[in-house]
């Protein structure tokens, strides 16, 4: 019997190596955001309340409902 002569191209790993670098890429860029620090995010709904309800108690305005 003859000798069976297998492919060998090398582009069977290249599927795998573009799923990696991939899944790196993506895992690094999330990790990267989170790291950022707060101040450069945008303040939350209730963060701006509390500053504004500062203010006007600062200011002398006597809204009842921020008094609650």
């Amino acid at each position: 019997m003859g000798e069976r002569v297998g492919r060998t191209t090398g582009s069977g790993w290249r599927p795998w190596a573009i799923g990696a670098a991939l899944s790196i890429g993506c895992a690094a860029l999330l990790f990267f955001l989170r790291q950022r620090p707060a101040s450069r995010t945008a303040p939350d709904d209730l963060e701006e309340w509390w500053r504004r309800r500062e203010r006007i108690r600062a200011n002398g305005d006597q809204n009842p409902q921020l008094f609650v």
